[in-house]
């Protein structure tokens, strides 16, 4: 099932310290302090709820550029495929490919329209795990829901229910369990021997949390005063998690300001009035983890 998410936008104000004099000495590992939190329609007629966190950062590497680049890659891949090695669960990257232009289906004589990922093991293993492995002596969920939704924390690979393609290098065939799965080749134009096996199936993942580096934590306010998690994953198959851009390529200490905006159509209705509160971290790509803040209790028509 290909992601539902809401409309991220970022306004984002940025100082950066100069090396022509002293900069303060912040640490590598980036530290927010909660701002401000609102809510209300956007032009469109949408929920908007905007979420403000200043942020301290030593070395400047924070952000991630959207889809394309090396920020695409290990360790901020989307997904991880797994193997079978030796009866235990091998993790391999999904390399998504956006744009397959120059390669063309042998048997269809088309070229895929959609994204889809590319299978690339760093070793030899046997076959690819699959909801069918479930059958092999893997213990794994069900195909029902939430383990249906691509955004939950592990899942199958589908769309609309039914079974996704992915794309296995010819050299890496043993990863085919059921050659029956094959549904075509897909082949570089003016070089026959680059071809790629075109898969499809129910393949067992589970989502890389580092895709992100902006996540958000929704809590919903009990009787008894405490507060329980509200995961929109498994509710709705909806991720508020995202990206921010990079803010420098240069090694400098950072601090600023970051206004992420959150737009969906189901807050209003989700919470109607129940009293809320938000919780936020953020990560650079050195994969350090900030401080988590919490915003104060809230509900939606308040602020």
């Amino acid at each position: 099932m290909k992601p539902v998410r809401s409309a991220l936008l970022f306004v984002i104000s940025v100082l950066v310290f100069s090396a022509c004099f002293n900069p303060p000495e912040y640490n590598n590992v980036p530290s927010i302090e909660f701002e401000g939190v609102s809510f209300s329609k956007s032009p469109s007629g949408e929920d908007s709820l905007v979420v403000s966190v200043s942020f301290k950062d030593g070395d400047g590497d924070l952000g991630l550029s959207a889809n394309s680049g090396p920020d695409t890659e290990s360790p901020y891949h989307e997904i991880n495929f797994f193997s079978n090695d030796n009866g235990t669960l091998y993790p391999i990257n999904g390399i998504r490919i956006e744009n397959f232009s120059g390669y063309t289906y042998k048997k269809a004589k088309t070229t895929p329209r959609n994204p889809s990922y590319y299978i690339e093991p760093e070793k030899a293993t046997a076959e690819l795990i699959t909801l069918q492995s479930r059958n092999d002596g893997f213990t794994l969920p069900t195909f029902t829901p939430p383990y249906d939704c691509f955004l939950n924390e592990e899942s199958y690979l589908n769309e609309r229910q039914n079974p996704d393609t992915i794309f296995i290098f010819r050299e890496n065939s043993y990863l085919i369990k059921d050659k029956m799965t094959i549904v075509d080749t897909l082949v570089r134009n003016g070089d026959p021997n680059e071809y790629y096996f075109v898969v499809v199936d129910y393949f067992y993942i589970k989502t890389n949390p580092y895709q992100y580096n902006f996540k958000v934590q929704f809590f919903v306010k009990n009787n008894d005063g405490t507060f329980s998690e509200f995961d929109f994953r498994r509710e709705y198959c909806e991720t508020h998690d995202g990206r921010f851009p990079r803010l420098t390529d240069k090694d400098r200490a950072l601090e600023g300001v970051i206004n992420y905006s959150m737009v969906s159509s189901g807050f209003l209705a989700t919470f109607s009035i129940k009293t809320l509160k938000l919780a936020i971290t953020i990560y650079d790509r050195a994969l350090n983890t900030s401080n988590t803040v919490e915003t104060p209790e809230f509900r939606l028509e308040e602020i």
